[in-house]
């Protein structure tokens, strides 16, 4: 066998937090690219190296094989050599155990655990959905409306998906926002309240429960009454999935088109008015800064080679989506050229391509449309001054403090200013 580039013979490699986490994360693609090539290692926190994987074919080949690229990461040989600390935020995305959900399993199982999520995500009501989306939007846009001024991720994008997805699933409001907290902190890649995910199971568990003794007509008994899960377990390990998969990448879409709507030069005043809309900067964000920056990791089954690099069994291989999709949007400046285009991998590819994407771009057109539909919201910093979450999968900002004219209060809502249509969400 011939010398070839191993994770095991490297040291002192680019933190893969880099690429999602600096002001320009294409820069830090490109560095990687110019010194390694189109497979670079990196680490997923320091001492746990992986591969990135930076072509775009190379990306779909390897995203369309789960028979030498696996998903479950009880095989990954950094559990063997006890690379992850203890109290790492890796964990909930790498578990060393044996997870029962279609994002961490293979082929049949794949499929079995699969099929029941499909199946409800392809017959969701857009009107009903949306109808829940503009009330739970209102819902927080009201809380802080009369202030002039709100963080739009806390206050808003980093609440509304999963709290929106909770009370689909049959979550009241309360219990929802409390179940969108958690999912978001078990998520985190930050060092805080690190013992969420008991609690965030439990609540699941004893809703689930609830259901299996006595089923119901929403998604979580829809879910049940399916037939293909065997146990309360199983549905409660895909439950997790769908909504801790389903909110970061969710939130990180409404911040970063919203900011894209206030920053582009392009945009500023011309949202619908046939320009560029908002469905187009929803797309453009996808191309040019995916929320979902670098998909989570493949496990390598065998030996192989990809390019010059010895992919060792047990490896852990990241799909660098955001730089895939980055560079095909390069080759062109104009938005139109890309709207039929579907080479984007923001949502994956192959057998474990996000099941949610139709539900992802109708939460996320509602809360966006619905904000600025609502409040004339201007960036109240310099873009130079946002930060970014250090996060290995998604590329999302921290906050994004934004200045707006408080309408006036009218009996039980705000209304003053607002357009006709914008007044009939709030009735």
């Amino acid at each position: 066998m011939p010398q070839h580039v191993r994770l095991t013979d490297l040291t002192d490699l680019t933190l893969v937090t880099e690429t999602t986490a600096a002001q320009d994360p294409h820069a830090t693609y490109r560095a990687l690219r110019e010194r390694w090539g189109p497979v670079a290692p990196v680490y997923l926190e320091p001492g746990a190296p992986a591969w990135l994987v930076l072509d775009h074919n190379d990306i779909v080949r390897i995203a369309r094989d789960d028979q030498r690229f696996s998903r479950r990461s009880e095989t990954w040989n950094g559990h063997e050599r006890r690379l992850l600390a203890t109290g790492s935020r890796l964990h909930p995305m790498i578990p060393s155990v044996e997870r029962f959900s279609p994002h961490h399993q293979d082929g049949v199982e794949r499929a079995r655990l699969r099929a029941p999520i499909d199946d409800i995500f392809s017959g969701l009501d857009e009107a009903v959905l949306g109808t829940m989306l503009r009330t739970t939007c209102n819902q927080l846009i009201d809380e802080f409306a009369e202030d002039g001024k709100a963080d739009i991720v806390s206050q808003y994008s980093a609440v509304l998906p999963v709290l929106a997805i909770a009370q689909y699933f049959g979550f009241d409001f309360r219990t929802g926002r409390r179940v969108a907290h958690l999912a978001r902190e078990v998520m985190s890649p930050m060092e805080i309240n690190t013992d969420v995910l008991p609690e965030f199971e439990g609540i699941l568990g004893e809703h689930i429960g609830a259901r299996w003794a006595h089923p119901t007509d929403d998604i979580v008994g829809q879910l049940i009454q399916h037939g293909a899960y065997r146990s309360p377990v199983e549905v409660a390990h895909s439950l997790i999935t769908i909504l801790c998969a389903a909110n970061s990448p969710m939130e990180s879409w409404v911040s970063s088109t919203l900011l894209y709507l206030l920053t582009d030069t392009r945009t500023p005043g011309k949202v619908g008015s046939g320009y560029l809309g908002i469905d187009q900067a929803m797309d453009e964000t996808l191309w040019r800064n995916s929320p979902s920056a670098n998909l989570p990791p493949r496990f390598a089954t065998q030996d192989m080679l990809l390019g010059d690099k010895y992919i060792e069994q047990g490896d852990a291989v990241l799909l660098a989506v955001s730089a895939a999709s980055h560079e095909i949007a390069r080759q062109s400046e104009d938005a139109w050229d890309r709207a039929e285009n579907r080479s984007q991998l923001a949502f994956g590819n192959g057998p474990h391509r996000c099941p949610a994407r139709r539900l992802a771009r109708i939460v996320t057109r509602n809360a966006v449309d619905t904000l600025l539909k609502r409040l004339d919201v201007r960036l109240a910093i310099e873009v130079e001054e946002i930060d970014w979450m250090p996060s290995p999968w998604e590329r999302r900002p921290m906050r994004l403090p934004v200045r707006f004219t408080p309408p006036i209060k009218v009996g039980m809502h705000w209304t003053e200013g607002l357009p006709t249509h914008a007044r009939s969400l709030l009735t």
